[in-house]
């Protein structure tokens, strides 16, 4: 019996040196996480793109196709040389010229990719933070989203005022007014789906939220609703996408809703 009992406290201390062992492993591999990319500054007016700058950039234009740019190596792309906030040349087939290119601190080399993808007649550019892609499909499919279903999709008077747009990891407040209810209070990051249901319907309200402008806190919302849980594959249906700051709120028709911008925080 003794045995016994010497054998399962041998045990228990096997399982537990395990434990921090492999408690020491996850540490160090936290620890040995990559750097932030550093943030590039990207400008060219042929794609009607004053200034925008991320993590990632990508340029769009009928003629050129895509071109995505980032100030360290991702899946698919290539070393295309030191940028140091002048013009900037991208080689390769027909070269795409830059007006500027630079970064805001930590870095100098541009890694590119291109692709022959066309958005019809749109052109333009957007900048993105998400840091980490698994392969190079992943990170267009992100690309091609942004470009077709988020930006393409803004009102184009609020792409004409703000062409630089971009999607980091900003906390964006809102709050759904709607007559004869409590309002609702939603705080989410921006490109995320934040979710509401009015107590006399089961249809849940979907607001997916952009910044356009951040001195101003003018957001884009893109509003939508599900008749179904969210959580499960079935439709949901587009309203439209609408613009609001602090000052003057975004409204929805129908259903008739006042989306007010409470803030918009880093």
């Amino acid at each position: 019996m003794q045995q016994d009992h010497l054998r399962a406290l041998a045990h228990v201390k096997w399982i537990a040196s395990v434990l921090l062992v492999c408690s020491c492993k996850f540490t160090a591999a936290q620890a040995a996480s990559p750097d932030p990319r550093p943030e590039i500054m990207v400008a060219d007016t042929a794609c009607s793109c004053p200034s925008v700058a991320g993590s990632f950039v990508a340029l769009f234009d009928p003629e050129r196709g895509v071109l995505l740019l980032s100030g360290a190596p991702f899946p698919g792309g290539r070393d295309a040389g030191v940028a140091s906030g002048a013009a900037f040349t991208v080689a390769g087939g027909r070269p795409w010229v830059l007006d500027r290119a630079g970064f805001g601190a930590g870095g100098d080399r541009l890694w590119a990719a291109r692709y022959t993808t066309r958005f019809g007649s749109g052109r333009g550019c957007v900048g993105f933070d998400k840091q980490r892609f698994s392969a190079e499909g992943d990170l267009f499919s992100y690309a091609r989203w942004l470009i077709e279903k988020v930006y393409l999709e803004l009102p184009t008077e609020e792409r004409t005022r703000w062409p630089g747009f971009r999607l980091s990891d900003r906390q964006i407040e809102l709050r759904v007014e709607r007559e004869g209810f409590s309002p609702v209070r939603l705080r989410g990051k921006e490109g995320a789906t934040l979710a509401c249901r009015f107590p006399d319907s089961d249809r849940i309200l979907l607001f997916i939220p952009f910044v356009l402008d951040q001195a101003t806190e003018r957001v884009a919302v893109q509003v939508g609703y599900s008749d179904h849980p969210y959580w499960e594959k079935a439709e949901k249906p587009t309203i439209g996408v609408v613009v609001g700051s602090r000052e003057v709120p975004a409204t929805v028709a129908d259903p008739p809703l006042t989306i007010v911008i409470e803030g918009v925080d880093r």
